[in-house]
């Protein structure tokens, strides 16, 4: 990973002062103006965000979004009740600038879980509550932000990771090297728990990686990494009790290497106990960390690998940014996606990793003046996109194309990765992209970084139901639940857009 590269876009983004690309079935849609300024116990829950009410029904508008992409398996669904048809009636709710006079930027998802919106905030490191009705804060709390390298200094990284919500439970992922377990009424600490150094003697270790909470087997999940590229850390996996906070913490390459950090966030799949990360830079000689720029199966209890694949590519700067997202093929293969910065998509059985991928797709291009590096996503090369399943179709986007768009979201049959339909992005897509009934929600960003766009998709043909516009950019992930769509900009503002449908 190179954090670095995502604090100088989102510090350019501050400092700046918008019709729809095509789908299967041709564009359209409407544009409109965008974002700006403007109590319980400790107990647990379910694992995933999400589902129904209760009794087979679909929740209108979405239930809860709960985890980074929706839930511990990774597939950004909100299997909720949304009508494409809600799309043209969307709302702004309300908008809020959420900056703190300019110390906060948005990298993260929120989570909406009943009527509560959570945020975290890069740079000012701050947790915030909000009403998801209105926009006013409820309760805010802020943490240390700070990650030293010997090389690179004090850097105010705040969080890079998205937090999430088990029953009365807050779970957090911070810079200063800790996870946290949160009263949700009031953002009081049940517990802490030292995962990373954040020091010069740790090299900078950084928890970017959002917080996977699986009640079934009571623990979390998440990686760590880098925060300098002149200080790479020695990349780790890490689990935490959600009773007690005892952490378990094993390192991915050899004594005395760098290399192999996780970056990304952790899947789950509970049912075999087996939890999945892709992993960033290899250090030197690839055959030498075979478990960097890979995509790697562990076991749940003990965190002993099982299996991996390591991308071959000789490129540098070649990771997995994005995400593993599992799923099951039509004929119930489990599956395994992720996109790397060298602008494929890689689909791989989860139980046979190491026979390598089922199928590739080329998402995004790298950077034809720098041949031998992959992409920078954030310039609008490859991808850190962590793919969607919903409806038996796997999403997938990244940045500039072969075609010559500023980027794309394609929709795969994921069994052999035939394309069912495409739609050209106005900007590059860098942020999952979440699903809720016939609806996928899609951020892009102009290669400036001085413009970012809202589309809602029709998520069966691509077509483009609805589009919104900001001056800045956008580098968090939207979040869809409750018939509301939060966006949130690299500026460190909140629009709530609402479905009267379902928010009347």
């Amino acid at each position: 990973m190179r954090v670095r590269v995502l604090l100088a876009v989102a510090a350019a983004a501050l400092c700046a002062c918008g019709g729809g690309g095509g789908g299967g079935g041709g564009s359209g849609g409407t544009s409109d103006g965008g974002t700006g300024g403007g109590g319980g116990s400790d107990g647990g829950g379910g694992s995933g965000g999400g589902g129904s009410d209760g009794g087979g029904t679909l929740a209108q508008g979405g239930g809860d979004w709960a985890q980074y992409r929706g839930g511990v398996r990774g597939t950004s669904e909100n299997p909720g009740a949304f009508d494409a048809a809600e799309a043209a009636n969307l709302r702004v709710a309300w908008k809020q600038d959420l900056s703190a006079n300019g110390t906060s930027q948005f990298y993260t998802q929120a989570m909406i879980a009943g009527d509560t919106a959570y945020f975290t905030t890069a740079i000012a490191a701050r947790v915030l509550a909000v009403d998801a009705g209105s926009g006013n804060v409820r309760w805010s709390r802020s943490f240390t932000p700070d990650v030293t390298t010997a090389c690179g200094g004090v850097e105010k990284r705040g969080f890079w990771a998205a937090p999430a919500v088990v029953g009365d439970v807050l779970y957090l992922a911070a810079a200063d090297g800790h996870a946290y377990a949160l009263r949700r009424q009031d953002g009081s600490t049940i517990w802490a728990s030292a995962i990373a150094d954040p020091t010069p003697a740790g090299h900078g270790e950084f928890l970017q990686s959002s917080p996977a909470v699986s009640t079934a087997l009571g623990k979390l999940y998440l990686g760590i990494a880098s925060s300098e590229h002149c200080d790479e850390v020695r990349g780790k996996i890490a689990m935490v009790d959600l009773a007690t906070g005892a952490a378990t913490v094993k390192p991915l390459v050899p004594e005395g290497r760098q290399g192999g950090g996780i970056w990304s966030s952790i899947s789950i799949d509970e049912d075999a106990r087996l939890v999945f990360a892709s992993t960033a830079n290899r250090i030197g000689d690839i055959s030498a960390e075979p478990l960097a720029q890979s995509i790697v199966s562990f076991r749940a209890d003990t965190l002993d690998v099982v299996d991996h694949w390591q991308n071959p590519t000789t490129l540098e700067n070649s990771d997995f940014g994005s995400s593993p997202t599992l799923f099951e093929a039509a004929n119930g293969t489990p599956l395994v996606a992720a996109a790397s910065k060298d602008g494929v998509l890689y689909v791989l059985r989860r139980d046979r990793l190491s026979a390598g991928p089922v199928w590739t797709s080329r998402l995004a291009v790298i950077d034809p003046n720098a041949p031998g590096e992959g992409g920078d996503p954030t310039a609008g090369f490859g991808s850190l996109v962590s793919p969607t399943f919903a409806h038996g179709l796997l999403y997938a986007a990244g940045g500039r194309t072969p075609a010559g768009d500023p980027g794309a979201v394609v929709a795969f049959e994921p069994g052999a990765g035939s394309v069912v339909w495409k739609h050209a992005t106005p900007g590059y897509v860098i942020a999952a992209m979440p699903a809720v009934g016939d609806i996928l929600v899609v951020e892009s960003s102009a290669p400036d970084n001085q413009a970012s766009w809202l589309e809602v998709l029709d998520a069966r043909t691509g077509v483009s139901l609805r589009r919104f516009e900001a001056g800045i950019a956008t580098m968090a992930a939207p979040s869809v639940a409750r018939g509301l769509i939060l966006w949130s900009d690299a500026g460190g503002n909140v629009t709530a857009l609402a479905a009267p449908k379902y928010r009347p």
